[in-house]
């Protein structure tokens, strides 16, 4: 009902009250005076009432009408103030971009128009290692005895940044490092930019890590060891110099990436030097198609090892990788461990490592990842094809004078790693209990291969951002040597305790 029929409609009321007063004064003029003088003292008491009445619907009819008046006014100006914004150069006049920096995951600055931001991240590991290698190892001759190793390490040393240029579609990375395995020179590792076009098409150029094994695709400051397996070390291409053409399918579900770098296990190799020349004419291929077949959130639950969310919906990933390079001559290139049963003097069996010169190879590679309510576990298996004989212009290769193998060698490798939160009150997300076993099989004489066994506990202070990690590893007979995962020595029976202290911001 409006204001101003309820107004008439009280007039009406009014009115139609007084005559039925007056209407009954003229039909009883006989009544006590007293009577007559109390309906007019109610008639005037109720007249009144109707007045209060209609000033108030009257105030209330006024406000509305000012009410709507004043919206009008205010859409206009909105839909005015939206078309001047609309126009780039006005708003950048009006509103200059300024620059703001503070800390999310990370010390960054950016500028408010979101065209620019620069990010900051560290990570430091403090390591003390054990290394019990045993007195002898047969591929030193003439059987030298070998001392055991203890000490203290920076690990690792990184400084990282990260952001965007001109638009969030133009991502920029640079890692530099100063570790022990490079005598702590600074080195970069990592310098890449990123254009995406759309999720299912995206363009990457520089150095980076070569879409191979799961094991080397993870960060270090997410791992639940203080490194990776031992046959990562093995089959693992690591980081390259190259372009990556990779995209995002079904609602990000599935990933596939295709990179053409230089040469595997290197980014230095250039071009354009004086001879002798670093690079054959033969690229360095990699393939890797990446399923996310469960979880809420694909590409993220999975990026790291623990499960620290204790996920109450399970997330499991399949991956497959392909590599193919033909090595004719690459000067720094994959190491390649071989059954040393020629090396002159050597007992049967045993490990030797040699150069991927003369050498295609093709490798592929199975792998899955899966979390549930603190329960995590992720391995691989991989498959690497090593010919000799399809390089014609290399048929005495290193491989086949140190190895005597001259027709295609199959070398296999695997591992399964779990972990689980420790269900202690008090501890729930803090302790984790940590186990890995792998093995490679390397054709070597009359042996099965290498095999690797490793048990650990972690303590998460705050999560990967700090945390002590401690572990032991026994290797049967080491194919390969590293400086990452604790192996000083090729064929060396050890036993390697670790302890590990990270900070990451």
């Amino acid at each position: 009902m409006s204001l101003r029929f309820e107004h008439g409609l009280l007039a009406a009321i009014s009115v139609t009250l007084v005559a039925s007063v007056l209407r009954a004064e003229d039909a009883n003029p006989t009544g006590p005076a007293a009577d007559r003088a109390a309906r007019i003292e109610q008639l005037e008491a109720l007249l009144d009432a109707q007045r209060h009445r209609l000033d108030q619907l009257q105030q209330q009819l006024a406000a509305t009408a000012a009410q709507d008046a004043e919206a009008a006014r205010v859409a206009a100006m909105r839909e005015q103030i939206r078309e001047m914004l609309s126009e780039q150069e006005f708003r950048e006049s009006l509103m200059p971009s300024v620059v703001t920096a503070g800390y999310d995951r990370g010390f960054y600055i950016r500028s408010t128009d979101e065209k620019f931001k620069m990010q900051f991240n560290g990570v430091l590991q403090f390591r003390w290692t054990h290394a019990a290698v045993g007195s002898r190892n047969r591929y030193r001759l003439p059987r030298l005895e070998r001392d055991d190793r203890t000490g203290f390490d920076v690990q690792r040393l990184r400084l990282i940044v990260r952001g965007h240029l001109y638009t969030p579609d133009l991502t920029y990375y640079v890692q530099v490092s100063s570790d022990v395995s490079n005598n702590y020179d600074f080195v970069v590792r990592d310098a890449y930019v990123n254009y995406r076009f759309a999720d299912p098409f995206q363009f990457q150029a520089g150095i980076f890590k070569v879409a191979g094994t799961q094991s080397e695709l993870i960060s270090d400051s997410v791992l639940q060891f203080p490194d990776r397996p031992m046959i990562s070390e093995i089959f693992s291409p690591a980081r390259s110099l190259g372009a990556r053409f990779w995209g995002q399918l079904f609602e990000k579900r599935l990933e596939y990436f295709l990179d053409v770098v230089n040469a595997f296990n290197s980014s230095g190799n250039r071009t354009i030097t004086p001879d002798p020349a670093e690079l054959d004419n033969n690229p360095g291929i990699a393939f890797r198609l990446l399923w996310h077949a469960l979880g809420e959130k694909p590409g993220r639950e999975l990026s790291n090892e623990p499960d620290h969310d204790h996920l109450q919906s399970p997330a499991l990933d399949f991956a497959f990788h392909y590599l193919f390079n033909e090595d004719d001559g690459d000067r720094r290139t994959s190491r390649i461990p071989f059954p040393s049963t020629r090396r002159a003097g050597s007992a049967r069996g045993g490990f030797g490592l040699t150069t991927s010169n003369g050498l295609q190879i093709n490798q592929f590679g199975w792998a899955y990842a899966f979390k549930y309510m603190g329960f995590s576990t992720r391995g691989e298996y991989f498959l690497r094809l090593l010919d000799p004989t399809q390089v014609a212009s290399r048929p005495f290769t290193p491989w086949y004078l140190l190895s005597g193998q001259e027709n295609t060698t199959a070398q296999h490798g695997a591992y399964v790693q779990a972990g689980y939160f420790l269900p202690i009150p008090g501890l729930e997300k803090k302790l984790e209990a940590v186990a890995r076993v792998g093995g490679v099989s390397t054709l070597a004489g009359e042996q099965e291969g290498a095999w690797e066994y490793t048990g650990g506990l972690n303590y998460y202070i705050d999560g990967d951002a700090l945390k002590l990690q401690m572990d032991v590893t026994k290797i049967t007979e080491a194919p390969i040597s590293s400086s990452n995962v604790g192996i000083p020595n090729v064929n060396d029976r050890a036993l390697i305790f670790r302890v590990q202290l990270q900070v990451a911001f």
